[in-house]
């Protein structure tokens, strides 16, 4: 696919998908301070459990990157961000990208991709609670266990740091758990400055479980969806293709373009237009709203086709009119509104892409082809030519 054959809007669209969202990543950043600040101001004494911090910081991120993956694979797609969002203040199952998204079966890596964002926040909120409660504060680390000695906890401690072996500070040592352990009876410690030497084993297992492996998640999360939007928006073009195959050129009518609407209509978002988007056309001010189109229920398609009066169905006026749209057209009467816009500011149509539109509407009985009065005209001179000669390729 050439870069001639991408539109700007569809660009706009890529990027807009792989942006992270603010609610969730603040969500996940919020969760990270609250459990982190409660677990590393410990006790009274300002002892904080070992075990309690590797559950928090390892197991706990471990777990969630493992369970979204194998979700990811089997198809539920099951994570945190997906959770999140279930928080309806929150807005997120109403945003325009992810209902275009669910329209196009990617809204399962979109989950995946926020999840890593969340995660990585939630990581970053750990390191700095860690870093800012070890200059403002003492904090000593501990460990508890009936039943678990120093000879058992080492083997899996050295296991959890070998990925930074380099790094000697934060390597556990049987001689530093055998002078940290604690007990509920007795807070004597041979040498009292040992209980504050753990502090690099847990920056590094926050670091690497949690930062870097959900860094690398969302590198590759990332590339999928951008992979994916990009051969959708090949095939859309390829079905364009081979549904206007080059033949020669045919004489065929193109609607009229009206300026004017009536004074009353419903107003349909048939392509799922960005509501901020929709908000910039004062057409839609004060008219009533229906639902219709690829994620209308079956209950809110029937009853906009159904609906008697005048309707506005607002499109992307780049995207090709499909069959889809031929069929609920032929319920009723009103005008297609194709719309243009690029990073969120409505522009005029381009002439080509009114063609397609008008040459569609000249096949409708009951449909008109609107434009606003001071948004492009065609000139008299290549509006004449154009519906004299058939230029009206998409």
């Amino acid at each position: 696919m050439t870069d001639s054959e991408i539109t700007s809007a569809a660009q706009n669209d890529i990027s807009q998908t792989v942006r992270m969202s603010p609610a969730i990543v603040c969500a996940g950043m919020l969760l990270g301070f609250l459990l982190s600040f409660v677990l590393l101001n410990g006790d009274a004494q300002g002892r904080v459990n070992l075990f309690y911090l590797l559950l928090v910081f390892l197991l706990f991120p471990l777990l969630g990157l493992i369970t979204s993956v194998l979700s990811m694979v089997s198809g539920k797609g099951v994570n945190l961000a997906r959770i999140v969002s279930k928080l309806g203040f929150l807005g997120v199952s109403r945003s325009s990208v992810l209902r275009q998204l669910r329209q196009r079966h990617l809204d399962k890596h979109w989950f995946f991709l926020q999840s890593q964002f969340a995660m990585l926040a939630y990581s970053l909120a750990g390191i700095l609670t860690l870093l800012i409660l070890l200059v403002a504060t003492d904090i000593n680390f501990v460990w508890r266990s009936t039943i678990l000695t120093a000879n058992d906890i080492y083997p899996w401690l050295k296991g959890i740091a070998s990925p930074w072996w380099f790094w000697e500070s934060a390597q556990p040592s049987v001689e530093l758990l055998e002078r940290t352990q604690d007990s509920r009876l007795t807070q004597l410690y041979e040498s009292p400055a040992n209980l504050a030497l753990w502090w690099p084993f847990i920056l590094a297992t926050q670091i690497f479980y949690a930062f870097l492996l959900r860094g690398m998640l969302l590198v590759v999360s990332r590339s999928i969806i951008k992979h994916r939007l990009k051969s959708d928006f090949e095939q859309q073009l390829k079905q364009r293709i081979q549904q206007n195959p080059r033949r020669q050129p045919e004489h065929f009518e193109l609607s009229e373009v009206r300026h004017q609407l009536p004074s009353t209509y419903a107003v349909i978002n048939w392509s799922a237009l960005p509501e901020a988007i929709v908000a910039q056309l004062d057409e839609v001010a004060g008219q009533p709203r229906l639902v219709a189109g690829p994620l209308a229920s079956e209950k809110e398609q029937t009853q906009a086709e159904q609906y008697a009066e005048y309707k506005l169905v607002l499109v992307k006026a780049w995207e090709p009119p499909l069959g889809e749209l031929h069929d609920f057209l032929q319920h009723g009467q009103g005008f297609i509104y194709p719309v243009n816009y690029h990073q969120h500011t409505v522009r005029n149509a381009e002439q080509k892409h009114l063609k397609e539109w008008r040459r569609f509407c000249s096949e409708l009985h009951n449909w008109q082809l609107f434009q606003p009065a001071a948004a492009t005209t065609l000139r008299g001179d290549d509006e004449r030519s154009a519906t004299r000669d058939g230029e009206g390729t998409a």
